[in-house]
């Protein structure tokens, strides 16, 4: 509890002040305080003291569903107050952090990143893009890595017993050249290889911790290219192990993005054959309507598959196309995508295809991408982000760090917004 004094007197204050200003005057005499009854002109060296109000600040409460993903710098590296202010419930910073702080009742959600590998003109390779490139194969068998290591994930779940662990991140996005010559990527593998990934690194953990629990890595987005890539994941688990995949929290990202092999966008998924999928334009990326439809998509899917009863959570999602870019602007982005995402997420309730002991709500938790991602460059003496959708500016790129207009939107919204006391019951975990 923080109290501030002074600035604040509301109406019991005003009311303390007018009823000392009718009745009486403080006076300092011999170096002793009086009050005298009368007027003000009764005494000419009378001094006026306004009353001394206190009010009580209380900190507003974290939104266990309102999550931010952190790109550029560390959680602690920003304010307090700009920081609690956005009533951030949980994060993710893409990867495993030991000791990984959790101010302000924020919780940390870790994200184990894997990747298959490659090989070109017999050289093996964690990221190749284009032609030529094969998944690598060693005795026969599809290799894969896993980061941070085996080791490091037991360590954690030793210390941090009960955590939501997300395996892989966009599993099905294929490396991408990059305009400079060099390749990027995500965690791309095939379905069958991800299922034997995600057995493995489960079965590690738990091995250290019976109470973890485990949420399948985003795809990029629900398309009917991204459901074949998950069908053949659910498929190869069950042939492999004898039983349904063990999924206690599903996820996805939510993203407009045209799928067309080679350009821009979200590409084909690893190990699908085609060309092309939906090919939503650039003006599509800002229309949180097409995205609603891919999350009733992939509910329906669930349900196929029996695993309706599960939450459905979203570790990253929002808009690409950055600020400058004609109909992107922060406003706009507030209008079409953020502010209709959060009123369907939290109202819309459908029991034919929701979580039940949410109320029958369809999305359980959401992440927005991103916390600060602000990095860019600068063209003709201004800069230019990549991408839109930064809460924060970091201070690493074009802007002092400080909050965005998105940030305030943001900050807008969830003010009043009850705080729903927290982790409801039926989360799963202890």
């Amino acid at each position: 509890m923080k109290f501030r004094i002074g600035r604040w007197l509301g109406a019991a204050g005003m009311f303390m002040i007018l009823v000392g200003l009718a009745l009486g005057i403080g006076r300092i005499d011999g170096g002793k305080t009086s009050w005298q009854v009368g007027r003000a002109a009764a005494n000419p060296d009378s001094r006026i003291y306004l009353p001394l109000v206190v009010r009580a600040y209380q900190a507003p409460a974290p939104l266990w569903r309102f999550g931010a993903a952190i790109a550029r710098r560390r959680l602690l590296d920003y304010p307090a107050d700009q920081i609690i202010g956005l009533r951030l419930g949980w994060y993710v910073d893409w990867t495993v952090t030991p000791n990984a702080p959790q101010p302000y009742g924020i919780e940390y959600i870790p994200i184990v990143r894997l990747k298959q590998w490659k090989v070109k003109d017999g050289v093996p390779m964690r990221c190749c893009a284009g032609p030529g490139c094969e998944y690598l194969k060693v005795n026969g068998q599809y290799t894969y890595t896993v980061s941070p290591s085996l080791e490091i994930l037991r360590q954690v779940a030793q210390e941090r017993p009960g955590l939501l662990w997300v395996i892989g991140n966009e599993i099905e996005r294929v490396d991408w050249e990059t305009s400079d010559g060099g390749c990027a990527g995500q965690d791309e593998m095939l379905p069958e290889v991800y299922a034997e990934a995600y057995h493995e690194i489960r079965e590690a953990i738990r091995a250290i911790d019976p109470t973890a629990r485990f949420a399948i890595g985003g795809v990029v987005q629900f398309t009917p290219l991204r459901r074949q890539y998950l069908q053949r994941v659910w498929d190869a688990y069950r042939a492999k192990y004898g039983r349904d995949m063990p999924v206690d929290v599903w996820n996805v990202h939510v993203f407009i993005l045209q799928e067309k092999k080679g350009e821009w966008g979200a590409d084909i998924p690893a190990g699908i054959e085609s060309e092309q999928g939906i090919l939503y334009t650039i003006e599509d990326n800002k229309r949180f309507e097409l995205g609603w439809q891919q999350l009733l998509s992939m509910r329906q899917w669930m349900k196929e598959i029996g695993q309706q009863n599960k939450p459905l959570i979203i570790t990253e999602y929002g808009v690409n196309m950055p600020p400058h870019y004609s109909g992107f602007s922060y406003e706009e982005v507030k209008t079409s995508f953020m502010y209709p995402s959060f009123d369907q997420f939290l109202n819309y309730k459908d029991c034919n295809l929701g979580y039940g002991a949410d109320e029958c709500r369809l999305i359980q938790r959401w992440n927005w991408y991103s916390l600060d991602d602000d990095s860019g460059r600068f063209e003709d003496g201004e800069y230019h982000q990549f991408y839109n959708g930064n809460l924060l500016y970091s201070g690493l790129g074009g802007q002092p760090q400080g909050i965005s207009p998105l940030g305030i939107y943001w900050r807008e919204y969830v003010r009043g917004l009850s705080s729903e006391g927290g982790r409801p019951s039926w989360w799963l975990g202890p």
